[in-house]
Parts: structure tokens; sequence; C-alpha cells
């Protein structure tokens, strides 16, 4: 699933039954943040710890090949948003600004200590700059994946919906999807995570307004991944949206004066599913260049 909310609406359906004895099991471990619990999965050993917001519609076992690769060299932990994997559902609206809030309360209750890298897929990229700009000294490094624009729903002239509660649907990418990445995941996660989208779909226009007020982050070593199969292709209207998406993900490039801006060139937004050793090796050009900063 992806972050984007577009103007083209594609069915997303959960036809099997919920069955208790069908969720899986926990694969790390869930901490109270003051009246219910959040899941994080941390893996391998090292400092910084990378830590990984995924994109909306997707939970903690997305990311596992991509966890199980890093956790060679380092401490990668990646956390369920509540509603999604194995976290409660926690209060709304679910902004940003919450999110960022609760990630805080879990690295502490967690007992996972900074510096963290932090990596934001898509929606995702909101929550860890709101993060980042919070807690500056905290963060050692950052890696945006097609990560959303604060700007982009201006951009696009997409009116977001405030109470987004239509059943079997989810706003998403008008070309493409990924729904074949989700095909093996046990149907309990891919129904708790309609329900989490939809509340994060809701609280969206909200989220972007709190980023466009809170988005400077510290100077740290940054990469911007960007997709480089187009989502948007056709005429000369749909060519300029993935030009303009393009321009944004250039704009996020000039957040850290120490950045990269590198093109997933077989990969459409879904470049965690479709494209995952790039992601691989973002994060561990960012591990050596913190680690290089620390020496000097």
């Amino acid at each position: 699933m992806k972050a984007l909310i577009w103007p083209l609406l594609v069915f997303w359906s959960v036809s099997a039954p919920l069955i208790a004895a069908e969720f899986p099991a926990i694969p790390g471990q869930r901490f109270d943040i003051g009246g219910y619990q959040l899941h994080i999965h941390c893996m391998g050993s090292g400092s910084p710890t990378v830590i990984v917001d995924v994109g909306l519609g997707d939970d903690s076992t997305d990311w596992l090949p991509i966890q199980k690769a890093v956790s060679s060299s380092a401490r990668i932990c990646v956390f369920d948003r509540p509603g999604y994997g194995w976290s409660d559902f926690g209060p709304s609206p679910r902004t940003s600004n919450r999110i960022a809030q609760e990630l805080e309360e879990l690295l502490i209750q967690a007992e996972v200590p900074p510096p963290y890298i932090l990596v934001g897929h898509s929606f995702g990229g909101y929550n860890i700059r709101i993060f980042a700009a919070n807690n500056p000294q905290m963060v050692a490094g950052m890696v945006l994946v097609d990560a959303s624009h604060e700007d982009q729903y201006t951009q696009f002239q997409i009116k977001l919906p405030n109470n987004f509660n239509r059943r079997g649907t989810i706003m998403i990418l008008p070309k493409s999807t990924d729904s074949t990445a989700h095909a093996n995941k046990a149907p309990v996660l891919r129904e708790r995570a309609f329900h989490a989208a939809r509340a994060e779909i809701s609280a969206l226009d909200e989220s972007s307004v709190q980023l466009q007020k809170n988005s400077a982050l510290p100077t740290v070593p940054l990469i911007v991944i960007s997709r480089g199969k187009p989502e948007w292709f056709g005429d000369i209207g749909q060519q300029q949206r993935e030009k303009t998406w393009i321009d944004l993900q250039q704009d996020l490039s000039r957040l850290s004066p120490i950045s990269t801006h590198m093109f997933a060139n077989r990969s459409g937004h879904a470049i965690p599913h479709e494209q995952p050793e790039i992601i691989i090796e973002a994060i561990e050009q960012v591990l050596t260049q913190v680690h290089a900063r620390n020496i000097l």
C-alpha cells in the first residue's frame, strides 16, 4: 500500500474472516506508551540504531528482508504504528505529530537509546521528519524513501478527506498497485492495516500542515531515494504530475547540506518491495558517513 493520496480509487478488500488463531506469532515486543501498547522488532547490534517507519498500509513485516540484511552490520528496529501489525489502535486524530510523540515514548520504554538513523517510506517520511525536528540531538542520519512532501497535495490540487470511512476502498496510485506484495500477508494483518490506514488518511491534511510548520532537520547525512519508474504516464498532464513529484523529491534532498539523491530505476513507489537492495545500500552508506564523522 502506498502512503500517497491520489484522484482515483482502487478497490482493496479483505474477504477472509478474522480468526484469532490465524494471528501470527509476535516477532518483537510490545510496550505500553500510556494506556495502549505498540510493537517494535529489533535485530542486530551496534550504534547508531536504525529506526524504520513504513509507508501507509504496510506493517513491520513488509521490511523484514531489509531488516535482516541490515542487521548483519547494525542494530535496526522496525515498529508498527497504532493499529498496524501487533500494535493496539491509538487515539485520534492519527496525525504525524502524534505518531512522532508515540515513537519517542516507544523508544524510551523499549530502551532503545539514541543516536538514531531514521528511515521513512512515503507517509513514514512525514513522521520521522517531525521526530527529527523535535529531537535533533538524537538523530545521526536519515533516509527518505520516495517520501511524501508536505506540499504535494497543494501541488496536485488534491482535496484530502477529513473522515475517510469507505469500507473496502482506499485512494491509491492511478496506474499501478503493489497489491501482490501483500498477497502472502496474514488476513488479520491486512484487515488491521486497512483500518489503520483509513484513520491516517483522515488526518493527512492536518499532518501536512504540521510538517509545513515544523520541517527543519538537523545537519546530518541524508539520502533521498526516489522511484525511477513513473507512476503517472500517458498524456502530457500525467507526465507533468510525475515531473512535479520528482521536483518535490529534489526539494527533500535540500533538507540537509550533507545529502545524496538516489533513484530506484527498477521500481515505482513500492521501493521496499520492488527494489529493497537500494534501501539497504543507502542505510549502509549513511552508517558509514556517521561513523566517519564521529572519527573526525
